[in-house]
């Protein structure tokens, strides 16, 4: 039979092979599941596209969905995409909104939203403020009738989502992924992640967020695969519950942000690690955020008992206009180097023989079918193998643009190098290949350049986030002015300092100290605020740039200061 070219055909051929042995099943408590075979999402997908149909949306019209977590957002995905439509996904946790609907919706070109019945309600009277259609899954599932549908007129070329990114450096973008580039990164995964239709994905990453919606609905559902679903916030309450459902599900790939690891590694108790087996597990992939080998290496000798195997943990890179991009081989040993620090920060990657070092963990090797190249930023020319430059990416998970915005797609995709043929994406981040190896060193113009020297804000971040128990999350940017210097703004838990018998006072200038001889930066300021007041995008990764303007806007809530002064507006 001939390859699907679209999620249509895709899951059609996935419900043809599997039926309903196979599927999604979604967790809404610890204890508490329901389950959607492929078949049975086929037959929903269907009804809903067949009702959309019937109330005149077609392929010329895209949709925004907002529901709660569960099933029901495979069911609206599909739907939406059996119709012909795209669709824009969004959080609905979180203050106003549908002013925040609303925006989206002018963002996309939207001309219908697809809720489920809690969401309607939860808007109450403002669901007529949104200026389009609102239709609930509840209510297309009803009216529809899956005998009436009709295929439609999409092609691999077609648009099937709209990601608008959260902007960790830059305004949000809707970046355009294709029915083909969906399903190019979903059989790359079944390659790289072994997530074929043996494996058992379990994951609690949000479903209207792309990898989330790619790693747990649509690559499962390409493959014929099983997966495994709690929501993001049954996790944040009870965070061994994802290990827990590993356990239970004898899942063979997950994934998670370095943190995740973290806090597992901090919580577990010894009777709770006894009932685990983990020794399933293939892949457990970690993203969205720098790798700690520190991290790592206390998650694998904490639940070594397990089963875990060492080589489990694979640190990965992706971005959403290029999906994945790179992840560490299975059963492989993950790569770390200890670099030369003055090496490193004037751009080159030397392993470190004596002095001040840098440590940096691999993202791995380029996934299949993708190309990367790293490129001198000011003369896009092909830099020499263990040096700095642009992340390049060529490779058929690229998405074609960005939507409505032909300067930014001009300046990020369809770039090209000199004697080579492929288009490129510029990612924007630095980053450098050494043995075919891709460590990723930060972001391009998140860089702080003092004195001709590149200091990367998350090594400041990790080195002062390191000093205490006390102190979390952090954000690290340049300073303007006369003197060339840092800012340093870090959470700080108050409870867990009065506990350990520190002072804000000891803290700042704990940091302060760090980050002026650990770095030789000449000026230093440090911010300590409460915990959960930085900016952060839907991953979790904060937003310095934003941060930089809270302080300076004096929209922080400040607990001390210690160093040089930020100058404020």
């Amino acid at each position: 039979m001939p390859q699907p070219t679209t999620l249509v055909e895709s899951l059609q051929a996935t419900a043809d092979t599997h039926g309903n042995d196979r599927g999604l099943r979604f967790y809404d408590a610890p204890e508490s599941s329901a389950v959607r075979g492929w078949g049975d999402l086929d037959v929903r997908a269907r009804t809903i596209a067949a009702a959309l149909s019937a109330e005149g949306f077609g392929a010329d019209d895209t949709a925004v969905i907002a529901l709660e977590p569960g099933l029901l957002w495979a069911d609206a995905a599909y739907g939406v995409l059996y119709a012909g439509l795209g669709f824009a996904p969004m959080p609905v946790a979180g203050p106003a909104l549908a002013a925040r609907i609303a925006a989206l919706a002018q963002a996309a070109a939207a001309t219908v939203l697809v809720a489920d019945q809690s969401v309607v309600d939860l808007l109450g009277e403002e669901v007529h403020t949104l200026g389009i259609r609102v239709l609930t899954v509840e209510e297309l599932v009803e009216t529809g009738d899956p005998q009436s549908w009709i295929a439609p007129a999409v092609t691999a070329d077609s648009t099937a989502i709209l990601m608008f990114t959260s902007g960790s450096t830059g305004d949000p973008k809707g970046v355009i992924a294709t029915h083909g580039s969906l399903l190019a990164t979903a059989r790359a995964c079944a390659e790289s992640l072994s997530m074929g239709s043996e494996s058992t994905a379990v994951g609690w990453s949000p479903l209207h967020h792309a990898m989330g919606l790619l790693l747990q609905v649509i690559t499962p559902a390409s493959t014929g695969g099983q997966s495994v679903v709690t929501a993001t916030a049954q996790f944040q309450k009870r965070p061994m519950l994802w290990l827990q459902l590993m356990s239970t599900h004898r899942a063979t790939v997950s994934f998670a942000g370095n943190f995740a690891f973290a806090l597992c590694t901090q919580l577990a108790t010894d009777e709770q690690i006894a009932q685990l087996d983990l020794s399933s597990l293939e892949v457990l992939l970690s993203g969205s955020e720098p790798v700690r080998i520190d991290t790592v290496n206390a998650f694998l000798e904490r639940f070594a008992a397990t089963g875990l195997s060492a080589t489990t943990v694979a640190p990965a890179m992706g971005m959403t206009e290029a999906m994945l991009i790179s992840v560490k081989p299975a059963g492989e040993p993950f790569v770390a180097l200890e670099v030369d620090a003055e090496q490193f920060e004037s751009g080159t990657l030397v392993p470190a023989l004596e002095g001040r070092t840098v440590q940096i963990v691999s993202c791995g090797r380029a996934i299949p079918s993708t190309d990367l190249a790293i490129v001198d930023p000011e003369t896009l020319c092909a830099a020499p193998e263990g040096t700095i430059g642009e992340l390049w990416i060529s490779s058929p998970s690229v998405s074609p643009g960005y939507f409505r915005r032909p300067d930014a797609t001009a300046e990020t995709f369809g770039h090209r190098l000199a004697g080579d043929e492929r288009d490129y994406l510029r990612s924007g981040d630095l980053a450098a290949v050494l043995d075919g190896e891709l460590f990723v060193t930060g972001r391009l113009k998140e860089v702080i350049i003092l004195r001709g020297r590149n200091i990367y804000p998350q090594d400041i971040e990790a080195a002062v986030a390191a000093l205490s128990p006390s102190l979390g999350i952090a954000a690290a940017f340049e300073l303007d002015g006369a003197r060339a210097g840092v800012g340093v703004v870090i959470e700080v838990d108050e409870e867990t300092m009065a506990e350990a018998g520190e002072t804000l006072k000891g803290l700042g200038i704990l940091a302060h100290e760090k980050v002026t001889s650990h770095f030789s930066v000449p000026a230093v300021s440090v911010t300590l605020t409460t915990v959960g007041s930085l900016p952060r995008t839907a991953t979790g990764k904060v937003r310095r740039k934003p941060t930089r303007t809270l302080l300076e806007s004096g929209g922080l809530p400040i607990r001390h200061c210690a160093g040089s002064p930020v100058p404020t507006r």
